[in-house]
């Protein structure tokens, strides 16, 4: 931008780098205050909103300048307008961030307000080889590449591995012991033809774990719970991050990018489908809406009450802190399974949020903010880790927990809000369907008035979309009492 050059003393050039090398011991300061890193014309700013972060763009800032030589002024400012704060900062008032930090939900409205330069990627890594495919559909708009991809957020299914183990146990024993039993009672020649007929198959862990939502069901109406254990499956109903894998893979806004406005689709008979089987849930696992928070149902977890639940990939952070805490640690192993079915034929996606690096278009240095960003999302994101807690976009060669990875993979089968600028409410609106399909309200109904509303907001007039028949439900666990 417009640096604004300054004569500096000697002591106040010693005290600055004194604070660049010292910077691991104050992680609640930024490295260089934005004025006094203004004497060189080698100097970027980054801007942010999330405090976590604070220690990640130091650090990288400093290595980054022992490579380099290129200051790099990082500053944290208010969520509230972040976009409408870098306009007025670049265009009014001269001093506005080289790069931001920014949620892909916003990527539209940043780049129709000039704020996102087009990537050059002239290293190459905006590709497959580096990055999930569900990251470059979110750093992607109308087919440019407008930011490199930093971190991740969504949904995860963690089951508590040592009560599965110790379920599998079980269910050998008894199942040898009542195969013993039998044979005690019987002739040589009916034994040997129980024998014969039903040979007893030992249950493997991993191979009883749930693959789809439904097979939860079929799990608990089939393996019983050691003793302490009081809930096979629950996850917090109040919260759309939790719920949207029931019908996340048929709500359709805006295409795979989210960003093409006549490609909306969530009324159909799939979604129907899945979301009444979402409302069969509260009945199969008698599971109230308002009666658990997160923390709860975490809480419970960790003490062995659940067997399985929805989490964020926040937990593999928090589970493996609180292993180690001498109060009460967690003395449980965990696990991440992979789910990407509802049932046998319907597929089931969670819903992520993607954070990314982007480089202002009214930057007087684009290159060198494109390189930097860069330099975080990859060449220095293997630090993101330990830095913040959260887990790189851009795959490691390493991870530190395998539950890492696991997430990452369920992070690869998610879908991302919509980038439409006049769908900035979606996650409102899918909560509120969501909600009152759980309350009992008609599916029908509820998918056909989000698409409606949907398409209003985006067209500026109501859509009445054509009627579509309810799909009947034909699950196991759906008897006749």
């Amino acid at each position: 931008m417009h640096i604004r050059k300054k004569l500096f003393s000697i002591l106040s050039i010693l005290a600055m780098t004194i604070v660049a090398l010292l910077g691991d011991l104050f992680p609640g300061h930024s490295l260089i205050e934005p004025e006094s890193a203004r004497d060189t014309e080698d100097v970027l700013t980054i801007w942010y909103t999330d405090a976590y972060l604070e220690e990640y763009i130091r650090n990288a800032a400093v290595v980054y300048e022992e490579k380099t030589g290129v200051k790099v002024v990082s500053t944290r400012v208010s969520g509230l307008e972040y976009l409408e704060q870098i306009q007025k900062a670049t265009i009014d008032d001269g001093y506005g961030p080289d790069l931001f930090v920014l949620s892909n939900e916003s990527l539209e409205k940043a780049y129709l307000s000039g704020l996102c330069y087009e990537l050059k990627d002239s290293r190459r890594v905006l590709n497959s080889t580096y990055f999930p495919e569900v990251s470059l559909d979110a750093i992607s708009y109308s087919d440019y590449k407008l930011g490199y991809p930093l971190f991740f957020d969504c949904s995860i299914f963690l089951y508590n591995k040592t009560l599965l183990d110790e379920i599998v146990t079980n269910y050998n024993e008894n199942a040898v012991n009542s195969n013993s039993d039998y044979g005690e009672g019987s002739t040589e020649e009916e034994t040997t033809t129980e024998e014969t007929t039903t040979e007893f198959v030992p249950v493997i862990a991993e191979e009883i774990l749930p693959t789809s939502i439904v097979e939860i069901t079929n799990f608990a109406l089939n393996y019983n719970l050691p003793e302490g254990c009081e809930s096979y499956f629950k996850w917090c109903v109040s919260d759309v991050l939790y719920d949207y894998w029931f019908a996340g893979a048929y709500l359709d806004v805006g295409g795979e990018k989210g960003d093409i406005r006549d490609e909306i689709d969530v009324y159909n008979t799939e979604s129907m489908y899945c979301l009444n089987v979402f409302q069969d849930f509260k009945e199969f696992f008698s599971m109230d809406l308002d009666k658990y928070t997160y923390d709860d149902l975490l809480t419970d977890f960790e003490a062995g009450k659940i067997l399985f639940i929805v989490a964020d990939t926040n937990v593999i952070n928090k589970l493996e802190a609180d292993k180690k805490s001498e109060e009460n640690p967690f003395a449980y192993e965990y696990g991440i399974t992979s789910i990407g079915m509802l049932n046998d034929t319907l597929k089931s996606k969670g819903l992520s949020v993607t954070k990314l690096v982007a480089v202002n278009g009214l930057s007087e240095n684009k290159e060198l903010a494109e390189d930097f960003a860069k330099f975080l999302s990859v060449d220095y994101s293997s630090n993101l880790y330990s830095r913040t807690g959260k887990l790189a976009c851009n795959y490691q060669k390493e991870y530190v927990y395998p539950q890492m990875e696991d997430a990452v993979r369920t992070y690869e089968n998610s879908v991302s809000l919509p980038k439409i600028v006049e769908t900035s409410n979606y996650w409102v609106l899918c909560e509120m369907v969501y909600t009152k399909a759980w309350d009992g309200e008609d599916v029908n109904k509820l998918l056909k008035q989000l698409s409606g509303q949907v398409k209003k907001q985006i067209f500026g007039i109501y859509v009445e979309e054509e009627y579509i028949e309810t799909p009947v439900i034909s699950e196991d666990y759906v008897f006749d009492e």
